[in-house]
């Protein structure tokens, strides 16, 4: 099994309810720090919605995710990531994603086109049924940021990735005042329960994600236990779109 660092898409938490309103906006722009073990600062990643488009007629969002390593750990695990996806601007449905992707000796691009509303994926030259509402991690991520998120409850989520669609649940566990080099935030800790993804900082364990509790839920913490150690992502700048 490759051992990438952890996916920050894998951050994902996949809805398959109606979606609220919107929490970000073209221009919204995050920036992460992220370390290893609480010692090795491992590299950065990036979160962006670049803007509005339009595909297959329909008005999206497009929304970028990278990831790239530090010195201290290119030197045995150099990490490239970069992932776009667009995203239904009214359901938060996806309709493409986009990956390239280099971690270590491994390399990887991919196009997969989604139609949400005949429910299917396609990865090359496969195409595969997907359950209503498909959404991938990166995508679901932001779509769960509109939802109300009850603390004790579950949510089970609809995912889809171009080989696998299944239900996941998502746990909202408790509420948490954090301090980060962005600010002091009031927050809601979640906890999507995935199995293997793949992407900026592969997740091969459990996961945890600190979102402000207000109609933005920013990201502002990231934790993951994986084969290589455990990595935590911290929020270290964020502009807000307009």
């Amino acid at each position: 099994m490759r051992k990438g660092l952890i996916v920050f898409a894998a951050a994902a938490v996949l809805v398959a309810s109606s979606a609220g309103g919107a929490a970000f906006k073209a221009g919204e722009k995050l920036i992460f720090s992220v370390s290893w073990s609480d010692i090795v600062k491992a590299g950065t990643a990036t979160l962006s919605v670049p803007g509005v488009k339009v595909f297959n007629g329909h008005k999206v969002y497009h929304v970028v995710s990278t990831a790239s390593s530090g010195p201290q750990v290119s030197a045995f695990f150099y990490t490239r990531d970069r992932i776009d996806i667009y995203l239904d601007a009214k359901t938060y449905t996806i309709w493409k994603s986009e990956k390239h992707l280099v971690e270590g000796t491994y390399k990887r691009d991919e196009v997969i086109y989604f139609d949400p509303i005949n429910r299917t994926a396609t990865r090359g030259v496969k195409t595969m049924r997907t359950l209503p509402n498909p959404r991938d991690a990166l995508g679901g991520f932001y779509y769960v940021r509109t939802l109300d998120l009850p603390i004790g409850s579950e949510v089970t989520v609809n995912y889809a990735d171009g080989k696998v669609t299944k239900p996941i649940v998502v746990k909202v566990l408790r509420k948490e005042q954090v301090t980060v080099p962005a600010g002091t935030f009031d927050t809601i800790v979640i906890e999507p329960v995935m199995e293997e993804t793949e992407g900026i900082f592969k997740q091969e364990g459990r996961i945890w994600i600190w979102v402000t509790d207000d109609e933005n839920k920013i990201p502002v913490i990231l934790k993951s236990k994986i084969a290589i150690g455990d990595i935590e992502a911290k929020l270290e700048s964020y502009t807000l779109g307009s």
